[in-house]
């Protein structure tokens, strides 16, 4: 039985794949189209697409999954759920409809007249991560201002944006990973230096990874209602109780969420019912080798800082795997922090965070190389 996570070759998605081999399982990362050629009867696809980088859908290939169900390919984050996860306006109704806690939202976009909106507020994209344009209202003043540079977003035409009240003071929230209706990580998070959003890419920090029996109840219903398999649920805490912010379908995370004697890896396989056929002491499963901490690290060639143009490599997940080869398209981040914006083999674009299995080339160099 193969266990596909179709998607990018993300940090997450490689990390996952290299410890479930670890147990034994012939876990691969997969694109889309991989996954239609290699899958089939009794195999398992885990669909992690993620949002675009220019935040206006989810990366191609979703279209392909409903024929790998109809194979006979046991499909979890099935597109409708996963859909549900990354929209934040659909996140938002269904939260509603379950009757669980979630901010006031409205949406808006071109030509639409705005509702009376409450202060502060946030304005973001329908499909958005990794915090980027998000932004945070004060004022009616603020929120025009704000507007008119939303307006010149590529986002803005095809989806509008969401409108929703702040809750709380911001720089805090709680981030949980549900896995089959069960929970298998989570961390309290606070914002960076003189920031109030509490992503990592953005300096944001995790704290304790410890959440408590009342936001793991709020996360598993919420991952109920939504529809997912195997997301994160962001949670707020509020003077009213706790609020469930959002979902994300290929949330990224790493063993700081670990929460006490859990294994996180081990933990998502048995709530999603995968057998964990156990490997003798020292056996690797047939990796080609084990990814490293997850921590951020400034990606360098020849001693410089990687630019546009360079190349990202990732070496097979397994023996006899093909490596996947991408071209940074922009730099995002501080150093140390940095993640990527690349184009694929196949020709779709990603955000990509690099681990210690992507090596950075600079095509001149190597040609300069062959020339001497």
């Amino acid at each position: 039985m193969i266990v596909a996570l179709v998607g990018s070759p993300t940090r997450t998605n490689l990390s996952l794949a290299f410890a479930w081999r670890r147990l034994g399982v012939d876990a691969r990362v997969l694109w889309p189209q991989e996954g239609s050629s290699l899958l089939g009867p009794g195999d398992v696809a885990i669909t992690r697409l993620d949002v675009l980088p220019t935040l206006d859908g989810l990366e191609p290939g979703i279209e392909l999954v409903p024929e790998l169900a109809e194979r006979g390919v046991r499909v979890l984050n099935t597109p409708e759920a996963l859909l549900a996860a990354h929209d934040k306006l659909l996140t938002a109704e269904r939260l509603a409809h379950a009757g669980l806690p979630t901010p006031w939202t409205e949406h808006i976009g071109p030509g639409v007249e705005l509702p009376a909106l409450p202060f502060p507020c946030v304005v973001k994209p329908r499909f958005g991560s990794w915090g980027q344009d998000v932004l945070r209202c004060r004022s009616p003043e603020e929120l025009r201002r704000v507007l008119a540079w939303v307006s010149t977003r590529p986002w803005w035409e095809r989806h509008g944006a969401l409108v929703q009240e702040l809750v709380g003071t911001g720089g805090h929230d709680i981030r949980i990973v549900v896995a089959g209706g069960r929970v298998v990580a989570g961390a309290h998070r606070t914002a960076g230096p003189d920031e109030w959003r509490t992503n990592v890419t953005l300096g944001g920090m995790v704290l304790s990874a410890d959440v408590s029996a009342e936001e793991q109840l709020l996360a598993r219903r919420a991952a109920v209602a939504v529809g997912t398999d195997l997301a994160s649920v962001d949670l707020l805490p509020s003077s009213a109780g706790l609020v469930v912010l959002e979902l994300n379908g290929a949330v990224d995370f790493d063993r700081k969420y670990d929460l006490p004697g859990i294994d996180p890896y081990r933990a998502i396989l048995q709530a999603l019912d995968i057998p964990v056929p156990e490997v003798p002491q020292g056996a690797d499963g047939g990796i080609a080798r084990e990814n490293g901490e997850e921590e951020a690290m400034t990606r360098t060639v020849a001693g410089k800082p990687a630019r546009a143009g360079d190349e990202i490599s990732i070496t097979g997940h397994a023996v006899g795997d093909a490596p996947k080869t991408a071209v940074i398209l922009e730099v995002l981040g501080d150093p140390g922090r940095e993640r990527f914006r690349v184009r694929w083999e196949d020709g779709h674009e990603s955000i990509f965070f690099p681990g210690e299995d992507a090596v950075v080339s600079r095509p001149a160099a190597r040609a300069k190389s062959r020339a001497t």
